[in-house]
C-alpha cells in the first residue's frame, strides 16, 4: 500500500460505485420483504404473548449473527493463502462487500466494486475470485454434508448415515489438497483455466471447521422459531439444523435470486413438513427469512462499516509523515 493518495477523478468513481452498488442492496431488500405474504407470521404472533415473541426473534437473531461471524473466519482462513500482506480489517471489507452481494438482484454490481478494492491491496481480479471460489466450494460441501445427515433422521433411517454423511468433509481434513484437485477438474472439464490460488493445508482444515461451526450455530435458529411454533423440540432439532444447511446451500446456486428467495424456502418447508404440519412449517420458514434478513443485513452492514473505518485509520496512519524531532 503505498502513501499516494488516489487521484480526484477515481475518488470520484470509487464514490460513484460504492453509491450505486448500497442503492441497488437498499433496493434489494425492499424487494425481498415486500415480495413475502407475512400473513402466516402475524397470526402465529397473535397466539404468542410479547414476552416469548421477543424472546423467539431476538434469541434466533442473535444466534444466526454469531453463525455469520464464524463464515468470516472460515473466508478469512481461504484469503490468507493469498499471500498478500493485509490486515484482517482490510480483508473484511472485501468479504463483507461480497456478502452483501446476496441482497443485490443479479450480484453483478459487486464486481467492480470487489475488483477495485482487490487493486487497492495489490490482488488482481483472477487471484481474488479464485478465493471466492474456494470459499464458495467450502461452503457447498460443508452445508450439503450437513444436508445428508437430515434426510435419513427425518425418514428414521439409522444414524449410521451420519457416519456415512461426515465421509467428504473428512476426506478433506485428511487430504486437504483433494479440494484443489476436485476445482481444477471441475475447470478443466468446463475447459476454464486452472484457479490462480491454491489453499493451503491448513487453511482448508480451517475454513471446513469454521464454516461447519456456522452452519451448525446459525442453523439453530431455525430450531428455536419452530420450538416457539410448537414444534417437538427432540425431533425437530436435525432437521430444522441440518436442513437450513442444504436449503441455504440450494439457495446460494440460484444467483438472480437475492439470498435464494423461493429455493430456501421451498427445500426447507419439504424438510420441516416431517416433523410439523405444512401450514405450520411454512410459517417457520417465513419467520427463519425475516430473522435472516435482519441479522444478515446487520452483521454485514455492521460489519463493512467497522472494517472500512479501521481500514482508512491504517491507511491514515501509513500515509501521515514521519514525525520530525525538534
Amino acid at each position: 500500500m503505498t502513501g499516494r493518495p488516489a487521484p480526484r477523478w477515481r475518488r470520484v468513481l470509487d464514490r460513484t460505485v460504492t453509491l450505486a452498488f448500497v442503492g441497488l442492496l437498499c433496493v434489494g431488500l425492499v424487494l425481498m420483504v415486500r415480495s413475502q405474504d407475512w400473513t402466516p407470521v402475524a397470526e402465529l404472533a397473535a397466539r404468542l404473548s410479547p414476552g416469548e415473541i421477543a424472546l423467539a426473534l431476538s434469541s434466533a437473531f442473535l444466534v444466526d449473527a454469531c453463525g455469520l461471524l464464524l463464515g468470516v473466519m472460515s473466508w478469512r482462513a481461504l484469503f490468507v493463502d493469498l499471500g498478500a500482506r493485509v490486515d484482517v480489517w482490510t480483508s473484511s471489507r472485501l468479504f463483507f462487500v461480497g456478502f452483501l452481494t446476496k441482497f443485490v438482484p443479479g450480484r453483478l454490481i459487486a464486481l467492480p466494486v470487489l475488483v477495485r478494492m482487490g487493486k487497492a491491496i495489490d490482488i488482481g481480479p483472477i487471484r481474488l475470485a479464485s478465493v471466492f471460489v474456494l470459499s464458495w466450494s467450502v461452503v457447498a460441501l460443508t452445508g450439503l454434508t450437513l444436508g445428508l445427515a437430515a434426510g435419513p433422521a427425518a425418514a428414521g433411517l439409522s444414524t449410521g448415515w451420519l457416519i456415512a454423511a461426515a465421509v467428504p468433509t473428512v476426506a478433506l481434513m485428511v487430504r486437504p489438497g483433494l479440494l484443489n484437485w476436485g476445482i481444477r477438474t471441475g475447470a478443466r472439464l468446463l475447459r476454464r483455466p486452472d484457479p490462480d490460488v491454491s489453499a493451503s493445508n491448513g487453511g482448508v482444515r480451517k475454513a471446513i471447521v469454521a464454516q461447519t461451526l456456522s452452519w451448525v450455530v446459525s442453523g439453530h435458529h431455525v430450531w428455536l422459531l419452530a420450538v416457539a411454533a410448537g414444534a417437538p423440540p427432540a425431533k425437530s432439532y436435525l432437521v430444522c439444523v441440518a436442513g437450513f444447511a442444504v436449503a441455504t446451500t440450494a439457495g446460494i446456486v440460484v444467483m438472480i435470486a437475492p439470498d435464494g428467495l423461493g429455493v430456501r424456502e421451498a427445500v426447507l418447508a419439504v424438510g420441516l413438513a416431517t416433523v410439523m404440519p405444512l401450514s405450520v412449517a411454512t410459517t417457520v420458514v417465513l419467520a427463519s427469512r425475516l430473522v435472516s434478513t435482519l441479522s444478515g443485513a446487520t452483521v454485514g452492514a455492521v460489519g463493512l462499516l467497522v472494517s472500512q473505518h479501521m481500514h482508512r485509520r491504517r491507511y491514515r496512519a501509513v500515509a501521515a509523515p514521519p514525525a520530525t524531532a525538534g
